[in-house]
């Protein structure tokens, strides 16, 4: 029989699968394409310019988001009270940005740096207002607006930036893109949720949600902040065109990672958060969650290392060739990282995001001594330092999950194994078999072919041999 269940495109899943595809798609284009056309170099003073606005960014608009989902109740006047306070916090936030610019300016001998700066602050007023309307629509599962929003916001970016960049814009490109991302997504936000605020604005509400919402974004924080220091020591270091390739290694990834974390992250929090309270319940939680997503991300993990060195060799020109090298290590710890996420979003619904806090105060620390002990001076040298790091500093973040959890600090993780391992092997094998100095689409096509060859017998075994490690579909 038919069955007149929901449609595909009303779920949740439907709508941040598309959010991360759309944007993780345009994301991508436009670093191929910037690049390509204003070269390392512009490249670097326009990083350079972004990475404190990023900062920025992630606090204005995380500060009350996660605090509103995460609440068990939620009266109207703490949100009106939240949605005043966080278009407090960005004038803040645009009053640190300029001077940041003065900072980076000097810093970098380009006086471009700091008018540059004076156009990013001009977003944070608006992006902070957006933040609130972005918990509540997470709270209340309308992923579709929420998907919209960074759909407008990077198809408008993308647009701008490679415009500009065709036009001799240089580093103003990137900025220029970045600018329209931060209000072009917080606008359509604000525009196309109906929310209105009232006129309440009291001290205890804000108070309320910063006991959750403070420390986790500092952590936040933190986790952004580290790379972006770390990129300014890497432009100290060895100057802006290195920092311009080890740049675009980590987008060339993170613009997967950052996009998939956050529409699972809005995926999996409000359903965690229900059942905080209840140990047996979260756990499961966390096991159905990792199970499903195991066999979408970890393949899409697969693909970018097949894909990475060949796609770079045939799209931008040699100098970039040391950033798809540089990205593989990324894309192993991203794996990494995302095996043990549905733990850590267990943790902070559960109102604990103290522990996630120290981890990323610790990596922080151990990228900085890193680049002072190695001081790495191309692309490889800096992403084995920050990978190394990460390494180094994250099994304590695992172990406090498990602790939440009341388990062994394996536990959490064993879901995704089977989708792990089995895409570890195909990938394996794809490198061991296919040549290395082949045609770059030739080596794609047989990559992929020997993976594919390897993957699907294995995970068709385990969706009819293993009922509890079943495909999502």
């Amino acid at each position: 029989m038919r069955s007149f269940g929901k449609p595909a495109w009303s779920s949740p899943v439907f709508w941040s699968g598309l959010e991360a595809v759309v944007s993780g798609g345009l994301s991508l284009l436009s670093v191929f394409v910037v690049a390509a056309i204003i070269g390392p170099a512009e490249l670097g003073v326009g990083a350079a310019a972004v990475a404190s606005h990023i900062l920025l960014w992630v606090t204005v608009n995380a500060l009350f988001a996660d605090a509103i989902v995460q609440r068990a109740d939620l009266p109207a006047g703490v949100v009106s009270s939240a949605f005043w306070a966080g278009i407090g916090v960005g004038g803040g936030g645009a009053a640190v940005q300029l001077a940041c610019g003065l900072l980076l300016a000097a810093s970098f001998a380009d006086a471009r740096l700091w008018p540059m700066s004076a156009l990013l602050a001009t977003a944070l007023p608006v992006v902070g207002a957006a933040g609130i309307v972005q918990g509540l629509l997470t709270r209340q599962g309308r992923y579709r607006a929420l998907a919209l929003r960074a759909i407008v916001g990077q198809g408008f970016g993308t647009l701008a930036g490679i415009a500009l960049a065709r036009h001799g814009a240089g580093s103003w490109a990137l900025v220029a893109q970045q600018w329209v991302v931060s209000v072009g997504g917080a606008a359509t936000l604000l525009l196309g949720s109906g929310f209105r605020p009232g006129w309440r604005c009291h001290r205890n509400d804000i108070s309320t949600l910063l006991r959750v919402g403070l420390p986790l974004t500092a952590s936040t924080l933190l986790m952004q902040g580290r790379y972006r220091l770390f990129a300014l020591g890497i432009g100290a270091l060895a100057g802006p065109a290195a920092l311009g390739q080890v740049h675009l290694a980590f987008r060339l990834v993170d613009s997967a990672r950052e996009l998939m974390m956050t529409a699972l992250w809005r995926l999996m929090l409000p359903g965690m958060a229900r059942c905080q309270h209840d140990r047996a319940a979260l756990l499961g939680c966390v096991d159905r969650q990792l199970g499903r997503l195991g066999w979408v991300v970890f393949p899409v993990c697969g693909g970018m290392a097949l894909a990475m060195v060949p796609m770079v060799t045939a799209l931008l020109p040699p100098v970039w060739l040391p950033s798809g090298e540089a990205a593989l290590p990324l894309i192993g710890l991203m794996a990494f990282i995302l095996i043990g996420f549905p733990g850590g979003v267990a943790l902070v619904a559960g109102g604990q995001p103290m522990f996630a806090l120290f981890t990323n105060v610790a990596g922080l620390i151990a990228v900085l001594a890193g680049l002072l002990l190695f001081q790495p001076r191309n692309p490889i040298e800096a992403v084995l330092v920050w990978t190394g790091a990460q390494l180094l500093t994250n099994p304590y973040n695992l172990a406090m999950n498990a602790r939440r959890l009341a388990v062994g600090w394996l536990r959490p993780m064993c879901a995704g194994l089977p989708a792990l391992l089995t895409t570890g092997a195909a990938v394996l094998a794809a490198f061991a078999l296919a040549g290395n100095g082949a045609e770059p689409v030739r080596l794609l096509v047989g990559r992929g072919l020997i993976a594919a060859a390897v993957f699907v017998p294995a995970a068709w075994w385990l969706r009819t041999r293993r009922p509890a490690w079943s495909l999502a579909l």
